[in-house]
């Protein structure tokens, strides 16, 4: 059989039958010589959009019909007027074609200006042509003949080819579906007929030029439906009220000839029409540049997630050898070499978190927390992280509030955290010598909430006036001279910046070369609820029980820094290296924990998560930490929707590995308000966290960290002692020793200081934990003494 090698079938019955459709009409309504014609304009649109060895298929039925309706409607030559007809549309399709042809959208460069050209030039030919014929067959002037022939057939092209060329382009027909509502298609009519009606009413004779800014509406917010069924609209109503002498065209004109008049409508059509769809174009253009804008954010997170699981995987095995090495005797040459590599290693983590959280923030994939939150508690932590780097480079560190009690506030501590860090860590990194200081004051707000103004002040390098505007932008540093001197990505501040803003507040910076910097921050926060304090809270790690854990992990180094941190600890270990071994592992023996790497071959760690959720208890409900380099929040929320009970990021902080898996085994690490001495005795020390101090100082800067510190407690401990102490003393007392005993590894002061502050901002202090808070300072000093990390106490000469 043989194939068909024409048009589609459908587009040849369409565009044959729109054409004879329209010639029949307006050569039956006017005669030869109509004022109206449009259907050359759907034989050139056709012709454009198929291929030329299609084209006499449409041209032999389009010419045919088109004679005979000259014959039956019309007075002069039909098949030489027919011939012109093909003339004039052969002439249009290849003078476009030849010129750049058709692309979509049309109205994007100049492919408007070509057809509109062609619309008004071609025409010339074909109505000499036209006009020659009818002067020598029905004597009708040439003059005459030409002006009709011309107004018709240009005027028809100009309406008509863009109108269906724009309903052909597939993005705008889309975007047209994509976006119809029933609410939208109520007001797309209502506007519809608005226009209408404004066409034909004999109101006021310029009323109808109200169908200009309608339009406009219409088009704005719907598009090509809007331009479309507004002038369609308007062209039906304009063409059957003018010729009844109805409308503002022909009040306007009420002295023309029908010919003229209708002539006019054709023009007003033709202004709308090219002034209409343009817009539609234009809005489908800055709705598919925000789409493709949205999926660029959308690659760059998923980049950027990516290249951080690439980094990260390797730091993790780099950051695990060298903090499993750091533990060995090594020469001080050795040591300083590990310690570069640790800092090293750190650094380039601290960028790639940099870029992770900027890029969060402007594809607003950010989101805030809302708990309750002692700021004490974000002070403390600043100022236990930052110091260590002030004492390397010699400097004093200040963290100044004010001495109010202990006010819970409601917000996010983590982002105010590392706002605060951000700026406390560049002034320390710009100030060669001196001191940096932290002060913080709250003022209330006359909508309840608390005005909290955060000042960090240093006396470092300073920065040019030039130079400050700029300062809070991405990737931007005051100096690039001393950008190479002291690092750093130039995303801090300009992180800061978007944070404070995302939490309603705003940040400045006053400075001077060489006179030091103040950076100022201030955000609004609620008022906290004490009694959700106690949940919040996170208790120091104790020392875990022996626990049995499954490893799945694929990467061979990382089971072995986990194998050998973990053994350490005294942990039972099985390893899996794929997902598929770990869910027979967990069916063939029990286990405490899952350590459930994310990304491993033949099953990844998230379904085999989901496929050990659907086993049967116990062995379902086996608690299951995922550990992934894929750090997005999202990403995240999607491991814990599988099942894990938490996921932690690689490189992985063991600090955060040992109190997860203190979570799960429900370690209870603060002591109960009742406990005696022994109690307290057996618990006294944060082993791990002793550990990291011992390489993070030297055994001179630990043992005078310790002394400072037990000095500080016992100091508090006198003033909580007192007689007639408040409970507003108790509570600040044990406020300030909480925290920096939880940072020495002080794990029993730490815990009763706690105690001891929810007891005292709940009502009167317990007496019993006053008891034991003293205990346990006196305790905890003996046992370090013993230890040789504290110099024993010598009392004094009689």
């Amino acid at each position: 059989m043989r194939q068909w090698s024409g048009p589609p079938a459908q587009h040849l019955v369409a565009a044959v039958g729109g054409f004879v459709l329209i010639a029949a009409v307006s050569t039956l309504a006017f005669g030869t010589l109509t004022p109206i014609w449009f259907s050359n304009a759907i034989a050139v649109v056709a012709l454009l959009v198929h291929p030329p060895r299609t084209w006499p298929w449409f041209l032999v039925p389009m010419v045919a019909g088109d004679a005979a309706c000259l014959h039956f409607f019309g007075h002069g030559p039909a098949l030489l007027l027919a011939g012109v007809d093909l003339l004039e549309i052969l002439l249009a399709a290849l003078v476009i074609r030849a010129t750049g042809g058709i692309r979509f959208p049309v109205f994007e460069g100049a492919q408007v200006a070509r057809v509109v050209v062609t619309a008004l030039l071609v025409p010339v030919v074909s109505a000499s042509c036209a006009a020659w014929a009818l002067q020598a067959t029905v004597g009708v002037p040439f003059a005459t003949g030409w002006r009709a022939w011309y107004s018709a057939t240009a005027l028809g092209l100009l309406i008509v080819t863009p109108f269906l060329l724009c309903w052909l382009d597939p993005g705008l027909r889309a975007q047209l579906y994509a976006r119809a509502t029933s609410r939208r298609a109520a007001v797309l009519a209502a506007g519809v007929l608005l226009v209408g009606w404004l066409a034909q009413t004999d109101l006021h004779e310029a009323l109808f030029l109200l169908a200009f800014p309608v339009l406009f509406v219409l088009t704005w917010f719907h598009g090509l439906a809007g331009a479309t069924l507004g002038m369609s609209a308007i062209g039906i109503a304009l063409l059957w009220a003018t010729p009844q002498g109805h409308g503002g065209i022909a009040h306007m004109l009420a002295g023309e000839t029908l010919l003229v008049q209708i002539e006019a409508a054709q023009v007003f059509l033709a202004a709308l029409l090219l002034s209409s769809l343009p817009l539609a174009v234009l809005r489908l253009q800055q709705a598919q540049l925000e789409e493709r804008l949205r999926r660029a954010g959308e690659a760059r997170t998923e980049f950027l997630a990516a290249m951080s699981h690439e980094i990260r995987t390797p730091m993790t095995g780099v950051l695990g050898i060298v903090d499993l090495l750091a533990t060995e005797p090594l020469t001080p040459r050795q040591q300083r070499y590990v310690e570069a590599l640790r800092s090293s290693g750190r650094h380039l983590l601290s960028v790639i978190n940099d870029i992770l959280d900027f890029t969060r923030i402007e594809t607003g994939r950010l989101e805030l927390e809302e708990v309750d939150f002692p700021l004490g508690d974000v002070l403390e932590r600043v100022r236990s992280l930052a110091h260590p780097l002030a004492v390397e480079r010699g400097l004093a560190l200040q963290v100044e509030e004010d001495h109010r009690p202990e006010q819970l506030l409601r917000g996010d501590p983590l982002r105010l955290r590392q706002v605060l860090l951000n700026l406390v860590s560049n002034a320390i990194k710009f100030t060669d010598q001196g001191s940096v200081s932290v002060a913080v004051t709250r003022s209330a707000q006359e909508d309840g909430r608390q005005r909290v103004a955060f000042e960090v002040r240093d006396t470092g390098v300073g920065i040019p006036p030039e130079k400050i505007e700029g300062l809070f932008g991405a990737f931007t540093q005051a100096d690039r001279s001393i950008s190479r001197r002291y690092g750093g990505s130039g995303l801090g501040l300009a992180i800061s910046k978007r944070l404070v803003e995302a939490m309603g507040g705003e940040i400045g910076v006053e400075s001077a070369p060489r006179q030091g910097s103040v950076f100022r921050f201030a955000v609004p926060l609620k008022a906290g609820d004490a009694r959700g304090l106690r949940t919040q809270r996170q208790d120091p790690v104790q020392p875990l029980a022996v626990q049995r854990i499954l490893v799945a992990e694929d990467v061979e180094i990382n089971r072995e820094i986990l194998r050998a941190v973990l053994d350490r600890a005294g942990h039972r270990l099985t390893f899996a290296t794929t997902g598929a071994e770990a869910l027979e592992a967990v069916q063939r023996e029990p286990f405490d924990v899952v350590l459930m790497d994310v990304q491993m071959p033949v099953m990844d760690g998230v379904e085999a998560t989901r496929r050990i959720r659907r086993l049967p208890p116990p062995v379902g409900q086996v608690p299951i930490i995922g550990l992934t380099a894929n750090v997005m929040a999202r990403e995240r929320e999607q491991y814990l929707g599988a099942g894990m009970d938490d996921c932690l990021p690689k490189p992985i902080d063991w600090d955060q590995l040992h109190g997860a898996l203190a979570r799960i085994a429900g370690a209870a690490p603060a002591p109960d308000p009742v406990m005696d001495t022994a109690a307290v005795e057996a618990v006294l020390l944060d082993e791990h966290t002793l550990a990291m101090l011992r390489r993070m100082a030297n055994d001179e800067e630990l043992a005078e960290l310790l002394r400072v510190g037990m000095q500080g407690y016992e100091d508090a401990c006198a003033q909580i002692e007192q007689e007639g102490a408040s409970a507003d003393t108790v509570a600040r007392q044990a406020h300030k020793l909480k925290g920096s005993a939880g940072t020495l590894g002080l794990a029993a002061i730490s815990a009763l200081a706690i105690r001891l502050e929810e007891s005292a901002l709940e009502g009167p202090p317990q007496r019993e934990l006053i008891v034991q808070l003293r205990a346990a300072v006196a305790a905890t000093r003996a046992e370090l003494e013993r230890r040789g990390l504290l110099p024993a106490v010598r009392a004094p000469n009689p």
